[in-house]
């Protein structure tokens, strides 16, 4: 860590064979699973979900702050993200993100806004094409 840096927030996820769960940061676990379309039971979150709503809130909090400091207004802001597994073969997967942002008031300042927030978010380069 570079000496000008702080720490501000540390969490922490554990996931154990055989639990059906990941236990966060202290709390009582989620229950996860794999998806029915991979051959698991369906129930609880998978990976790929757990993926696309850390995406999805880290960006938003991102574009609320880049509204703000650019005096737009962040009522009725939404982010969606897409997460897409993939596999090229021999055990090499890969997830794909997309994310739609919806900012209301940002009128014209829209793409400025989403430009920002996407350099201030610490997973904002995980994005191949967010569309505004």
């Amino acid at each position: 860590m570079a000496p000008s840096e702080q720490d501000l927030y540390s969490a922490q996820a554990r996931s154990r064979h055989g639990t059906g769960r990941v236990d966060i940061s202290g709390r009582d676990g989620l229950p996860v699973g794999a998806p029915e379309e991979l051959g698991g039971s369906g129930q609880g979150y998978d990976p790929e979900q757990l993926y696309a709503a850390a995406l999805a809130t880290c960006l938003h909090q991102a574009v609320v702050i880049a509204a703000t400091e650019s005096g737009v207004a962040p009522s009725g802001s939404e982010v969606t993200v897409r997460v897409r597994l993939s596999n090229s073969g021999a055990q090499n997967y890969t997830f794909d993100a997309t994310a739609d942002v919806s900012l209301p008031a940002a009128g014209d300042q829209r793409e400025r806004v989403v430009a920002r927030a996407l350099r201030i978010c610490p997973v904002g380069d995980r994005f191949s094409s967010p569309r505004v």
